[in-house]
């Protein structure tokens, strides 16, 4: 049941299930075709803005950093997504950097240009709405952060994962990061993923291999974490 729920019809996610199809397709036809390999960042926190990227295939995560060298996953992108866009809003640099987990193609617009195309096909109030998707998304992030155990910030991440893989990619259930990139991803030592990801994995829910993670039980991982925010929630009353 877990595993077949990964092979249910999905849809277009993200900006590109906000726009009519006609409008999407002109945003790309417009942009530079761009690939990019596991590991590559795409954007840099701190530099210059000028140009949205437009996600075709490919996870991405958004990670804020600090001097030196820790690290936050803030959020992660997939095909369908709009990145970048918020420095063409207010002309700051970039909030955050955004790095491929796995191979990918991306197509690059000059904010003008985007604006342009925004105008044209009356796009600018999808582009309000899913900046706020964004927004609302990172405070229950910020309250996850301050509440949540590691086992169910573990089992959001992968959730979270697996939702933004798109309609295309043949193996959502298969995360290409290691015990080690999960953990700093979620500010935790590996020492507090490392036994939760034993216990999954003696429980049949996930597969680990070099540098690979599978989840072979979707709906029992997404039931880890809602039965955590119903006892989270239950100590929080008390």
């Amino acid at each position: 049941m877990g595993v077949s729920a990964v092979n249910d019809f999905r849809g277009p996610r993200g900006f590109r299930s906000l726009v009519p199809s006609d409008a999407w397709a002109a945003l790309v036809q417009q942009g530079v075709r761009s690939t990019h390999h596991a590991r590559e960042r795409v954007l840099h926190q701190g530099q210059a803005g000028g140009w949205v990227l437009l996600c075709l295939s490919g996870r991405l995560k958004v990670v804020y950093s600090e001097p030196d060298g820790r690290e936050l996953a803030l959020a992660v992108r997939g095909p369908g997504d709009v990145i970048g866009e918020f420095s063409g809003r207010d002309g700051g640099p970039r909030s955050a950097t955004v790095q491929a987990i796995e191979p990918g193609i991306t197509y690059r617009l000059p904010d003008e240009r985007f604006g342009e195309l925004l105008q044209r096909f009356d796009l600018g109030s999808k582009l309000d709405a899913y900046i706020l998707g964004k927004v609302r998304e990172s405070s229950a992030h910020s309250w996850q952060l301050a509440h949540r155990t590691a086992s169910a910030r573990l089992a959001d991440f992968l959730a979270a994962l697996i939702d933004v893989a798109g309609p295309d990619h043949p193996c959502p259930a298969t995360i290409a990061m290691s015990q080690e990139e999960l953990a700093s991803g979620l500010g935790l030592a590996r020492s507090a993923v490392t036994p939760v990801l034993a216990e999954w994995k003696a429980a049949g829910l996930v597969r680990i291999s070099r540098g690979k993670l599978h989840v072979t039980d979707v709906t029992s991982l997404r039931a880890c974490s809602e039965a955590n925010v119903s006892s989270s929630g239950q100590n929080t009353a008390r």
